[in-house]
């Protein structure tokens, strides 16, 4: 077996990014304007290199004319000028919250893993609350379906004309009509299933006998002519099969069905039909 295994891949700590562990330094380095220390070659966001150097080479004032290689074009950069050269030759953009220096490819990546911050797409602006800066600085809101920019006044009848949005009758809100049955939920209302209107719980079986002439079955919930439903009882919900020849009788009338077809006894301490060979045992092990 190995002494060690490779790690495939690591996050970036600046941009969230999964890269290579080998290449992790030049990633650093490419995209987030680190720098190798000239004195042990680790790598340093150039406002940690003076720290690092204070701290671990005794260097009180690091020699800002040292000459480094620009990996973007390898041209010879002073520390001093080096952040610079990045920001103009390169298009790298800095961090106005800590100051790093990122390429413009990582630059939204790494607001968003370190900070919070997603870009505005009118003033490219960066927010913790984006939805929140959109109405307030620019009065639009973010299409919830298609993520356009809409303005704020005109999101409803966008949502309708475009998306088929129904507005709810209770708090006006637009809902996608394959959510509307949820959404009412919330409002205890549930939908008739005759003519799709929606009634609050408490009268819906009103609405359905007054409207549609129809009751509810609490045994199995369907629906069912209000004059039918005891008839739907009786023969759906009240009826037991005989273990013997399989006919439908209801519990009442299937012990004297089972007396007179089958020859079965009653036990005359509980009442319980059975056949008359069990009868003894039931009355020794029960009775």
């Amino acid at each position: 077996m190995p002494d060690s295994t490779l790690i495939d891949n690591i996050k970036c700590f600046e941009c969230g990014e999964h890269v290579p562990f080998e290449s992790l330094e030049e990633h650093m380095i490419r995209f987030h304007g680190y720098i190798k220390c000239s004195l042990c070659n680790q790598v340093f966001s150039l406002q940690r290199l003076d720290e690092h150097n204070n701290r671990y080479h005794q260097l009180k004032e690091y020699n800002t004319t040292n000459i480094f290689k620009c990996v973007e074009c390898n041209a010879e950069v002073s520390l001093l000028e080096y952040g610079k050269h990045l920001l103009l030759k390169h298009d790298f953009a800095e961090c106005g919250i800590c100051g790093i220096l990122c390429s413009q490819k990582t630059f939204e990546k790494h607001m968003m893993e370190s900070h919070r911050r997603a870009k505005c797409d009118v003033c490219q602006d960066y927010s913790e609350n984006l939805e929140a800066h959109l109405l307030e600085k620019h009065e639009k809101t973010k299409c919830t379906e298609c993520e356009l920019l809409i303005n704020a006044q005109a999101i409803l009848s966008h949502l309708k004309e475009i998306h088929g949005y129904v507005t709810c009758e209770v708090c006006r809100t637009p809902v996608n009509p394959s959510g509307i049955q949820d959404h009412m939920h919330a409002h205890d209302m549930s939908m008739c299933p005759t003519c799709s209107s929606f009634y609050s719980n408490q009268v819906l079986e009103r609405h359905l006998l007054e409207s549609h002439n129809k009751k509810i079955c609490p045994k199995c919930a369907d629906l069912i002519e209000s004059e039918s439903l005891n008839e739907h009882m009786r023969t759906i919900h009240f009826h037991v099969e005989c273990e013997i020849c399989g006919v439908l009788k209801s519990p009442v009338m299937m012990d004297l069905h089972l007396k007179e077809v089958h020859a079965f006894q009653q036990c005359p301490k509980c009442g319980v039909v059975m056949e008359e060979k069990k009868l003894n045992k039931h009355m020794k092990n029960v009775h």
